[in-house]
């Protein structure tokens, strides 16, 4: 892209310009899609790290003009977030490891168990506050434990659907538990639980 359209395409996408944003989509997404994919060898999370990162831009879109280089500022945003991926993969993994320790004989004190107890009440509670589409695929994810593509053959719908409607779940999950307890670890776990 030409750095002087760039910058008219940066100052019309921060008066709100809905096309000169999917221009901007355009001339990126793929470089973009490369480098993350190259990254972390998953299509899922080079696809869903893209529309994080268009997103991020298009709520953050009037600052966009005072961007100089807008390929560097992308290619570190994309190094940012595939980073945090690879964190919270990293952690998830840690936690379903410890999990299955547990589940190998570790007894947990009254405490824990009654503390388990009230986590999982509360986000069964969260699951119930779902749209209706959005549990449907959530719960034959983690309960029934079905992949992407059976879940849209069941529901008859698409597999980017199904994908966004797990995204946004968890996204509304993950949110929730942050602002009500500090224990992101255990309700992680029960969320896995679910």
């Amino acid at each position: 892209m030409l750095a002087n359209r760039e910058q008219e395409l940066l100052l019309e996408i921060a008066s709100g310009s809905e096309p000169a944003f999917r221009e901007l989509f355009q001339a990126y997404r793929r470089k973009l899609f490369t480098y993350i994919f190259k990254t972390t060898s998953s299509r899922e999370i080079a696809e869903d790290t893209v529309q994080e990162i268009f997103l991020k831009l298009w709520s953050v879109r009037k600052t966009l003009p005072a961007i100089g280089n807008m390929n560097a500022y992308l290619h570190r945003m994309a190094h940012n977030y595939a980073y945090q991926g690879f964190r919270r993969l990293a952690k998830e993994t840690l936690l379903l490891d410890h999990l299955s320790k547990q589940e190998e004989g570790y007894t947990r004190s009254p405490v824990q168990e009654l503390q388990s107890k009230e986590v999982a009440a509360y986000i069964q509670g969260l699951v119930d506050r779902l749209t209706p589409q959005q549990r449907k695929v959530f719960l034959l994810s983690r309960e029934d434990g079905l992949k992407q593509e059976e879940i849209a053959s069941r529901l008859n719908i698409s597999i980017s659907t199904v994908k966004k409607h797990m995204v946004d779940a968890l996204a509304f999950l993950r949110e929730e538990i942050r602002q009500n307890y500090s224990l992101y670890a255990t309700a992680l776990i029960v969320v896995h639980q679910l």
